[in-house]
């Protein structure tokens, strides 16, 4: 699996390019993968293909650190929370003043609802064209809906694998410029369900605060999934058509732009770079590639 290591500038780029690209624009796919998502692509074809279809793949959590610092020698530079990207790049377009138009996507019902006006009183002038639960809505009525909104940005929570399987399928076709899988997000923007602390986030515990408080449903992603990814991590070994792994770099081009090669290894794959012309990957420059 071909995880990108970026650093929070690098991402700003990415996305604000893709908002401003010139029409027509391919919709750009964001997943954020943790341990969770790939241990359900290891035991599932289908869901790692979900995954390889999306435009770009970033670290979610602890999990992929410590497999980066055993494979590599060094962590992640950032690490792209789920729970705090989205609504950090809404504090970047509020910042802005841009009028970026989202829809969410997934959840139970009413969720959703309550985080759009969460994020329309937060975030002025971002307003939510549209919203629709992840319950009792098809794939079929959302891709419509959607595509009836025009949203510039696109936020589907339907949890792993379902969302990046949702996005594989559709995203292509859709008007929207960005897409992000963004799991539970819409349970704590609502405020339905609790964040943990800012000290336990800070030590990167988050997850064990989320299994207190949900044991029964959480029990098989932690408490058998935490020591499968380290068993796996610890055994697992490169195709032997994948380069070795080395100490990865992060530099800039004189252009300002993210230079990424495949010395950057998240000892699940380099990350390719391309430019952004590049016919696959309109106003982007950056593309994730098919695993090795």
């Amino acid at each position: 699996m071909k995880v990108a290591r970026l650093e929070w500038p690098d991402l700003l780029e990415w996305f604000f390019r893709r908002l401003d690209a010139p029409a027509p624009v391919r919709c750009g796919t964001l997943v954020l993968a943790n341990a969770h998502t790939l241990n359900v692509a290891c035991a599932s074809p289908a869901a790692r293909e979900a995954i390889l279809a999306a435009t770009l793949v970033l670290n979610d959590g602890v999990g992929l650190d410590v497999y980066a610092r055993l494979r590599t020698g060094a962590p992640f530079p950032y690490n792209f929370a789920g729970t705090d990207l989205v609504p950090r790049l809404l504090g970047e377009c509020a910042r802005r003043g841009l009028p970026l138009r989202v829809f969410l996507y997934g959840a139970r019902p009413g969720r959703a609802e309550e985080a759009a006006r969460r994020i329309e009183r937060a975030y002025a002038p971002v307003t939510v064209v549209g919203v629709l639960d992840g319950h009792e809505t098809t794939g079929d009525q959302a891709r419509r809906a959607i595509d009836a909104a025009r949203p510039d940005l696109l936020l589907v929570g339907l949890g792993n694998p379902r969302q990046e399987a949702w996005l594989a399928a559709n995203a292509p076709a859709l008007r929207a410029r960005v897409a992000i899988g963004v799991g539970a997000l819409f349970d704590f923007m609502s405020g339905r369900v609790a964040r943990a602390p800012r000290a336990v986030r800070a030590v990167r515990l988050e997850w064990l605060f989320r299994l207190a408080l949900e044991p029964r449903r959480l029990f098989r992603r932690y408490v058998v999934g935490v020591p499968l990814f380290l068993w796996r991590t610890l055994t697992y070994r490169p195709a032997t058509s994948e380069p070795a792994p080395s100490r990865p770099t992060q530099s800039r081009s004189p252009a300002g732009k993210p230079r990424i090669g495949a010395p950057n290894d998240s000892g699940f794959g380099a990350v390719l770079a391309r430019t952004a012309g590049d016919a696959n990957d309109s106003g982007s420059g950056v593309r994730v590639g098919s695993a090795g």
